[in-house]
């Protein structure tokens, strides 16, 4: 069955304006992430975090979706460009053998564009990571989000940081598979 066919009567954006930056956007064959008419769809990115990464994941952020292509060609691109939003994130704890020690009860797992500091997603890690077995975890995104400027926010890519008190992480081992569900807009 082909894809449904493309409609986006609220921003006017068409295939032929997004075009060869169409790509980036797919995940199962469908276009994704774009808006089509008024709801958006989701697009899913799992990122596997080490225990090497876990336990530097406080001063080193892991990217988990790369900034929009919006270079060349003499397609128009959406005036503004593009802007992610992040919706939902999974954690995943796969126990290796010894708990994580946990810094204080503010540590979270942290959404952030690329390169700054805004919480978009959050998840603690107490009673996640300090866990003597697998665990899983959810959360969703608030219904009244964050407001930033466009120059915090589009054609950035989204990372994951361990923020709260130091040192976060200590000690432990195991792997964390994070899985993060975020929409694509296109700014004008």
């Amino acid at each position: 069955m082909p894809p449904p066919p493309f409609q986006s009567n609220a921003l006017g954006i068409s295939p032929e304006t997004l075009n060869q930056f169409w790509a980036q956007f797919l995940f199962s064959g469908n276009p994704n992430g774009a808006v089509m008419g008024t709801v958006a769809s989701d697009i899913g990115v799992s990122a596997l975090l080490t225990t090497a990464q876990l336990l530097a994941l406080q001063t080193t952020a892991v990217q988990l979706v790369a900034a929009p292509v919006i270079t060349g060609g003499t397609i128009s691109l959406p005036p503004g460009g593009f802007l992610y939003v992040p919706t939902a994130l999974t954690a995943d704890y796969d126990f290796e053998g010894t708990a994580f020690t946990i810094g204080n009860a503010d540590n979270a797992f942290q959404i952030e564009y690329t390169g700054k500091t805004t919480n978009l997603l959050s998840m603690a890690v107490t009673g996640l990571v300090d866990q003597a077995a697998d665990t899983v975890a959810t959360n969703f995104a608030a219904a009244t989000g964050t407001k930033f400027s466009a120059a915090n926010s589009a054609n950035l890519g989204l990372e994951v940081k361990l923020t709260g008190t130091t040192p976060a992480l200590t000690l432990g081992n195991g792997n964390v598979t994070l899985n993060l569900l975020y929409n694509v807009y296109c700014l004008s």
